[in-house]
């Protein structure tokens, strides 16, 4: 059934009916019964891409994934769905399964660039309002996506002012770490960073030092070991600081890999953690629960990004001249387990 045969039923215009069925307040609440009545035994169904192109509005989210598999990204989707399902919208979704195609290599994926753009096209065939392209890395990816449609970047940034972000604070969490850290007594406090090239590590690495700076404690470059985000160099990088004579009393990893990596390590040189090693991690990922002790780490506010992604795609199509700030930056929360204990110097 369509509008027109619905508006002859109920014996009011089609502009009525459309009112009605967007519950519209130009509708009487006795017309609008009646109409959705109609509807509903006539099982009637809106075709979505037909309103879309008269509205100009679909109440549809596009969501371009760099890999869905990467280990933030279902928390970002599961908080753009949150907001869809509480403001009725609906959602699309498209995967570009660059896991497989750069690894680690984040640098590489401007390589792919005709591929993402491909799968931009894709959404918005379906006449999305906007798209939500969320990262597989905190880092920048400027240049890469073209379209003139609005597009909200979360978990990864561009150089441009006039671009929508939705971001967490690198440097101030790992300041609260550090100074957490310190006021339990450490002062001898190693640091088992990313690649040197890596933003998220570098920002880490700042917030660390400034907490340092704070408390005036002097920067020991010996006690900063630089790894791959994954368990062997966690692994290998405190050895390194465990086999000083002069060892550090806490060690905090940049993620939680690594922090595994700072465990065994400790389990192999005999030193107990945390009697004698506090350990830090980064991410707050379902490891940190089932080694022993359970670890200490950063938890990052991956779904709320999700749905502040969602709600600013909303925003920029309904009220953009009601948005304070095109970038949001969001704080992060240290979650206190049994790694850490103040230190016995």
């Amino acid at each position: 059934m369509t509008l027109k045969e619905i508006a002859k039923i109920a014996g009011v215009s089609i502009a009525t009916v459309s009112y009605a069925l967007n519950d519209s307040d130009k509708v009487s609440e006795a017309v609008k019964e009646k109409i959705l009545k109609i509807a509903a035994e006539a099982n009637y169904k809106p075709d979505k891409r037909a309103q879309a192109l008269r509205t100009g509005r679909a109440k549809l989210i596009g969501i371009l994934t760099e890999d869905i598999s990467f280990v933030f990204t279902a928390s970002i989707i599961r908080g753009i769905y949150k907001f869809a399902e509480e403001n009725n919208y609906h959602v699309v979704l498209s995967d570009t399964r660059l896991k497989e195609k750069v690894g680690k290599h984040y640098e590489d994926t401007a390589k792919y660039k005709d591929d993402i753009n491909q799968k931009l096209e894709f959404l918005l065939g379906y006449h999305v309002d906007g798209i939500i392209y969320i990262g597989s890395h905190d880092r920048d990816i400027s240049g890469i996506v073209e379209t003139d449609k609005p597009i909200v970047y979360t978990y990864c940034f561009t150089d441009s002012d006039s671009d929508y972000m939705i971001l967490y604070d690198n440097t101030k969490c790992a300041y609260e770490v550090t100074d957490r850290l310190i006021k339990k007594g450490h002062r001898k406090i190693g640091l088992i960073r990313g690649p040197e090239a890596s933003f998220p590590s570098n920002e880490r690495f700042m917030g660390y030092q400034m907490a340092l700076m704070d408390s005036r404690i002097p920067l020991n470059l010996s006690y900063v070991k630089t790894g791959e985000w994954s368990f062997e160099r966690g692994y290998e990088a405190a050895m390194e600081l465990l086999k000083q004579e002069d060892r550090p009393t806490a060690i905090f990893a940049l993620n939680d890999y690594m922090a595994l990596g700072t465990l065994e390590a400790a389990e192999k040189c005999g030193i107990k953690v945390p009697e004698e090693l506090s350990v830090v991690g980064f991410d707050n990922t379902d490891m940190c629960n089932v080694v022993r002790p359970r670890l200490s780490s950063v938890s990052l506010p991956v779904e709320e990004m999700g749905y502040l992604s969602a709600k600013m795609v909303h925003d920029i199509c309904t009220c953009p001249e009601g948005i304070k700030s095109r970038k949001i930056t969001l704080p992060c929360s240290v979650v206190a387990r049994g790694s850490v204990a103040e230190c016995r110097e």
